[in-house]
């Protein structure tokens, strides 16, 4: 059974306000992220708005807990992420998380960081 799109973890569905507001930073730093290359939100419309996905969601409270809690300047950060995803990659093939089928991401917004 297909999941309606709004659930689904990859779908764009939040504007940069929305976006800013969820991961506890500014529309402005959001922009300036993706500047850095470190987020790729989809542009839709003719007016070619930011929408950010669950996932990107994700991404953007990592990259916030790295420059703010673990002071790790943006030009690092990049490389950090990647370190953390070759880490998790053996654990997630090993629960069969990367499967046809496997359970879809659920999105969470434990991971947010108090101002």
């Amino acid at each position: 059974m297909k999941q309606p799109h709004t659930q689904q973890p990859t779908h764009p569905v939040f504007t940069v306000g929305v976006a800013g507001s969820l991961v506890g930073v500014s529309p402005q730093t959001l922009r300036k992220w993706e500047r850095h290359g470190l987020l790729s939100p989809v542009r839709e419309g003719h007016q070619r708005r930011r929408l950010y996905s669950w996932r990107d969601i994700e991404r953007a409270q990592q990259i916030r807990y790295l420059v703010i809690r673990k002071h790790i300047p943006l030009r690092d950060v990049k490389l950090q992420l990647r370190l953390a995803s070759v880490r998790k990659a053996p654990a997630a093939m090993a629960h069969g998380d990367g499967r046809v089928g496997a359970p879809p991401l659920v999105p969470r917004l434990a991971l947010a960081i108090p101002r």
